[in-house]
């Protein structure tokens, strides 16, 4: 062997074994690291975690106010991980700034958020600035930006890491329009693009600050006059999504569409709810099944059609309907529109489930229990944005758009790393022919019962109102659920009041403000209501 080749020789010999070294620390630093040296990203579920391992079954996470239950090693070497990290901006759909960091005197960073009344959908950091709840937690490693293969390496070698920026399909004006709509009253609005399923505007009432909410007083406060009261409101709860509310008749949508869909009846299909009863309260008719009776006062008709029946709201009829429909097909036809027992929504946050009655089964055997909650009582429940996507559903012929915030995700250089996600959630829930057929019935519901005269002119609008029955000795919900188009757009609203009262009254009002700021003001600037702080990065 010439020396020449002897060199070449040492000089590869060398080149593998740099190679095997560089291999070996890109190994320890980035996949072994994390197991070696744990880091807290999530820390309610490290909480928990680290609390089970202590024997400690009173875990209260909500909200995680102090990082106690994690070893100070831990939250030490997160501390130091995550200190040249600066976390993503959350805008809105238009660009504004809805959460960011800043620094502060002393060099540290502190999250700021500008739109208290999206604090259940954005959520909040805790104080290792990892999210806890809400897009800050689902999005926690894009936001931080560790999900990158560039920003692992910028980690290793000490330089500082920039986080991906997301885009939501909240419209600021449309939250903001919500919120003030709703006021300080128990409940939730939800507001959806009805063709694309992108959230416009997400309000939950009573809610919280989420730039207080690390300060542990201010949290105690948020629950200083509830003690052990059941009926106690808590500020973290998100009503929008994870309320689990009786429908009232706004559910009379699912059974009108069961019915028109299997050829139960049509919208000419002529009702004879029989002789009036009258008691202290007044004349009422009766719908008698299973040894029981569903009691109807929402109207003076004796004989109407089903058209009719859906705009007085006749309990008489809608509840013989489900009397009247095989148990199958009602399980079938809740199951499509996405009340299925115990499946949560495909949103990015987290969502509650729905259910038609505490035992499935009840609803087969039971003809009362299935009639009662054909004209939305018994045992239902069900959120805000389930209501919401059962109006899309119709708007859509019958087809439900997937439910979603996040508009994009963004590199720090502008890149587009995510795009809108777009499609389906269910297909084919109904004929397109019902669905025009309900569209039409929810018009002539808005339009007969005179509603929105002169509130909202030159746009179509339908919906139907519910005043739902709950505990004995308290008000009803009420709930107005519809749409409202013009060429540009049509838009779903959802709307709750707990205890509220008659939805007509309570809830319709704050359909018609929502509506007006969704059609005539999207995308109009709204004037910041919290001071920005001085210095943002």
């Amino acid at each position: 062997m010439s020396l020449t080749q002897r060199i070449w020789h040492i000089v590869h010999v060398m080149l593998v074994v740099v190679a095997l070294l560089s291999g070996r620390i890109v190994y320890w630093q980035l996949v072994r690291d994390q197991e070696l040296q744990p880091v807290v990203l999530d820390p309610v579920a490290a909480a928990a975690q680290y609390r089970a391992l202590g024997g400690d079954e009173a875990i209260d996470l909500m909200p995680l106010v102090t990082l106690e239950a994690l070893p100070q090693p831990v939250i030490q070497r997160t501390r130091a991980r995550l200190a040249e990290v600066r976390r993503g901006v959350i805008y809105d759909r238009n660009g504004r700034r809805l959460a960011y960091d800043y620094e502060t005197e002393n060099g540290g960073r502190v999250r700021f958020y500008s739109e208290p009344s999206l604090a259940h959908v954005i959520g909040y950091v805790s104080g290792l600035r990892t999210g806890v709840v809400g897009i800050e937690h689902s999005f926690n490693e894009t936001l931080l930006g560790l999900n990158r293969f560039d920003a692992q390496l910028n980690q290793m070698v000490y330089q500082p890491v920039l986080g991906n920026d997301l885009y939501l399909t909240i419209d600021s004006r449309t939250q903001r329009a919500a919120a003030r709509a709703l006021g300080d009253r128990a409940g939730a609005v939800v507001v959806l693009d009805a063709r694309t399923g992108a959230v416009l505007a997400m309000a939950s009432q009573p809610a919280f600050d989420p730039n207080r909410v690390l300060d542990e007083s201010y949290t105690r406060s948020l629950f200083a006059n509830c003690d052990a009261a059941a009926d106690c409101l808590n500020p973290f709860f998100h009503r929008a999504v994870q309320g689990a509310y009786v429908p009232g008749s706004t559910w009379k949508t699912v059974t009108l569409i069961a019915a028109l869909d299997t050829g139960q009846a049509s919208p000419e299909t002529v009702f004879d709810v029989g002789p009036p009863l009258r008691d202290e309260q007044g004349s009422y008719y009766v719908y008698r099944i299973g040894g029981s009776e569903v009691v109807d006062r929402n109207h003076p008709d004796r004989v109407l059609d089903l058209t009719r029946a859906y705009l007085v709201s006749a309990n008489a009829v809608f509840g013989r309907l489900g009397g009247e429909m095989d148990p199958a097909v009602f399980v079938d036809y809740a199951a499509r529109l996405g009340f299925s027992r115990g499946e949560t929504l495909p949103l990015e946050i987290s969502t509650g489930a729905a259910q038609l009655a505490n035992d499935p089964q009840a609803i087969y055997e039971n003809d009362f229990l299935r009639a009662i909650t054909a004209i939305g009582q018994g045992e239902l429940l069900t959120s805000p944005l389930n209501m919401a996507l059962v109006v899309a559903a119709v708007l859509n012929e019958g087809d439900i758009p997937r439910p979603h915030l996040l508009q994009a995700v963004r590199h720090p250089s502008g890149d587009l790393l995510q795009a809108e996600p777009s499609g389906n959630w269910i297909s084919n829930t109904m004929r397109p022919e019902t669905a025009r057929q309900v569209r039409q019935i929810m018009i002539a519901m808005v339009r007969d019962s005179g509603m929105f005269s002169n509130m909202l002119p030159g746009l179509t609008i339908g919906g139907k109102t519910g005043t739902a029955e709950t505990v004995e000795g308290r008000p009803p919900h009420a709930w107005f659920i519809g749409f409202v188009e013009n060429e540009e757009r049509t838009v779903v609203i959802a709307v709750v009041v707990e205890h509220g009262g008659q939805g007509g009254i309570v809830a319709a009002p704050i359909f018609a403000e929502v509506a007006d700021a969704a059609m005539n003001h999207l995308g109009e600037p709204v004037q910041e209501i919290v001071p920005a702080p001085v210095a943002v990065e």
